[in-house]
């Protein structure tokens, strides 16, 4: 393993650390703003052209967290769930490090967190997007949303 690899796995344990540590202060009334919000959080994503690339994630991301708030996926670690609605409501806060109304810059912090999350998860959201596949309705609410995507809405 090189110097750079052993720096990125010390960075994602501390992140992860930090997540667990500050778990308790997302509550059910978090997540239940992420989805009252989702559409908020589905269309900012989509007007940062960086997050472009990831937006299946994104999306994917919101799928999760309306599982799991039912109750319907349960099978993911506490402070992976946290940082992704950490990440998710940090889209739509208007109490950003850098304010979106400043021209370009203003959504370099979005892209960060959001890119930053989606890489500390990503082989929970991979167990994840494994669980929706089996599952029969995948296919038609996946479908739904990348087609709701295709149209620009």
């Amino acid at each position: 393993m090189n110097v750079d690899d052993k720096k990125r796995r010390d960075k994602d344990a501390l992140n992860r650390a930090f997540f667990k540590r500050n778990g308790k202060k997302i509550t059910s009334r978090h997540y239940d703003r992420i989805i009252d919000k989702a559409h908020e959080i589905e269309g900012k994503a989509k007007s940062i052209p960086a997050l472009h690339k990831v937006i299946k994630d994104v999306l994917l991301c919101l799928e999760l967290i309306r599982d799991y708030r039912s109750g319907a996926y349960r099978n993911i670690e506490t402070w992976a769930i946290v940082a992704v609605a950490f990440g998710l409501l940090y889209l739509i806060n208007p109490l950003e490090l850098i304010p979106d109304v400043i021209p370009v810059v203003g959504y370099l912090d979005d892209v960060a967190v959001m890119v930053a999350i989606l890489r500390l998860v990503k082989v929970e959201i991979d167990k994840y997007a494994q669980w929706r596949e089996k599952r029969s309705e995948y296919e038609d609410a996946f479908g739904r949303l990348l087609n709701h995507d295709q149209n620009g809405n």
